[in-house]
């Protein structure tokens, strides 16, 4: 009854007449299940092999002009239909080389758009997973190939990818613009652009089948950052249901806006050097300076730093661990991991580290630690020291940070699922399987997607087991979305991650449990940490 209520709505707002007013039966148009009407006028997407795809629909005002460095607007309403059948451009951003490279891209500043793919119709009430891309915030766009979302709709989801600023344009902070603010803030553009997404999808979705009060974000990297960030945030409450973070968390200490702290120079600081260092006199000559420009000169490296997410009393009200640790977060089910070689293909083109190079960046790094940091990975190396290397950086930024998030989640009585998912993709090329279960390398099988991962060869085809660990993946990514419990029929047992017994899902084409995982390494650096007072 429910379905037939909101075909009957749809084609109310689709311009069908009343029973009274019907064509006859021969002459009468079905509604167009392509067009579907959004709050700021229709779109038209596509549909191919029964999944309907709109792309590109904008989500709020471009920020441009004025709008450059202000908080999202709402999106103009148009006449008439939109074609939703283009990808919108991604957001500006620097066009890198290497592993992670994809290539020339078009940027603009015109860029606040999202994606949606659906098998569901108004009134299916299906859940909605929206994913948030990586990139350090500085780079990549919502929709690179194995992002598609339409193996994850056969599993009865609705998928929203989304861009949002970047870089300087995305989280720079200055006072000039906390002085124009309304809330005396300025910065954290990218990570509200994320808010204005997810308030559309709370104002829009239940037209394309999706249930707005079971939204799951998810993300990868800075796109697990961001995920963190909206947990944390107070202006996302009621926005999502569920989050999932994949290699990123948001548990150290941030700079702030205002002030310097031991965490680093204030976003003020930063902001003013920046614009200094661009030539901009005042925030109006900022404004005008075209964006390419902006970011040919950011390039050559400005001495104040680049700018990030800082703490400013208003998106962010206190330090996200504070938050989180009061409580005063957005009390929601996680599930949370890492990869096993998070550093492999980060650290692809850095020189090779020796035995005298390794300890000397450990005691620096570490201090009055470095001694239990050193034994706690002597047996990586005795496998050589860059191994050694990279694991501490590994563990330090990844594995470390979501056993914190999931520690602070279940110290709060909520759930929490942990992962560390072991499979080693083979990317084809000069590297094939070597770099084992790299950083990003998980994101095609959560998408259940293997044929759509870091290949260098294009008809490279996907082997059993990686058809095996994107069956196991999106499934356990599905559920969550669906019930906030990742486990379900066909699908090993995952337990629940808890304070009394830390168990963490080993994931590969045979999944395992893990007790305690990495324990000695991750309690070696907390030691250093709590010395710090974090």
């Amino acid at each position: 009854m429910k379905r037939m209520l909101w075909m009957a709505a749809g084609l109310a707002l689709l311009g069908g007449c009343a029973p009274e007013e019907a064509a006859p039966e021969e002459t009468q148009a079905a509604p167009d299940p392509n067009v579907i009407l959004t709050a700021a006028g229709a779109v038209r997407g596509e549909t191919v092999a029964g999944v309907r795809t709109f792309r590109g629909i904008p989500y709020a005002a471009p920020p441009v002009g004025d709008l450059r460095w202000r908080v999202p607007q709402p999106a103009p309403a148009w006449e008439g239909t939109r074609d939703a059948v283009t990808f919108g451009t991604p957001c500006w951003q620097p066009i890198v080389e290497g592993f992670y490279s994809r290539g020339p891209i078009d940027r603009d500043e015109d860029c606040l758009y999202l994606n949606v793919w659906t098998r569901a119709i108004a009134g299916d009430d299906a859940p909605v997973m929206l994913w948030i891309h990586g990139g350090g915030l500085r780079i990549g766009h919502g929709h690179l190939p194995m992002y598609d979302g339409a193996a994850l709709t056969e599993r009865g989801v609705v998928l929203v990818s989304i861009n949002y600023r970047l870089g300087e344009l995305g989280f720079l902070a200055h006072p000039e613009l906390s002085a124009e603010s309304p809330d005396g803030v300025s910065g954290n553009y990218g990570i509200l652009d994320q808010v204005a997404a997810l308030a559309w999808v709370r104002d829009n979705i239940t037209a394309f089948g999706g249930d707005p009060g079971n939204v799951t974000i998810f993300g990868e990297s800075a796109g697990s950052w961001s995920v963190c960030y909206l947990y944390a945030s107070p202006l996302a409450t009621g926005l999502f249901h569920r989050a999932i973070g994949q290699s990123g968390g948001c548990f150290e200490p941030h700079a702030r806006l205002a002030e310097d702290t031991a965490a680093g120079r204030s976003g003020h600081y930063v902001g003013a050097g920046m614009a200094e260092f661009v030539g901009a006199a005042d925030l109006a000559a900022l404004r005008a300076m075209p964006a390419g420009e902006l970011y040919a000169k950011v390039a050559e490296q400005p001495p104040t730093g680049s700018p990030g997410v800082y703490v400013d009393g208003h998106l962010f009200p206190a330090q996200m661990a504070d938050l989180v640790a009061a409580g005063r977060h957005n009390r929601v089910p996680v599930m949370l991991g890492s990869n096993a070689d998070e550093w492999t293909t980060m650290a692809l083109g850095q020189p090779e580290v020796d035995e005298e190079t390794y300890r000397a960046s450990q005691e620096a790094a570490w201090g009055d630690s470095a001694a239990d940091i050193l034994a706690a990975y002597a047996a990586d190396a005795a496998q050589g020291p860059d191994r050694a290397a990279g694991e501490i950086l590994s563990d330090r930024y990844f594995v470390r940070q979501m056993r914190a998030w999931g520690r602070a989640q279940v110290a709060n009585g909520d759930p929490a699922w942990l992962y560390f998912f072991t499979h080693a993709p083979d990317v084809g090329g000069e590297y094939g399987t070597s770099k084992g279960a790299f950083h990003a390398a998980e994101i095609a099988y959560a998408f259940g997607n293997p044929h759509l991962g870091f290949h260098e060869t294009a008809s490279l085809e996907p082997r059993p087991r990686d058809v095996e660990v994107a069956r196991l993946m999106s499934g356990y990514w599905t559920n969550f979305a669906k019930r906030g419990d990742p486990n379900g029929e066909g699908l090993p047992k995952w337990p629940a991650f808890g304070a009394d017994a830390e168990r963490v899902l080993d994931i590969s084409a045979t999944p395992q449990v893990v007790t305690g995982l990495r324990k000695e390494k991750l309690d070696a650096m907390d030691g250093y940490f709590a010395s710090l007072g974090r």
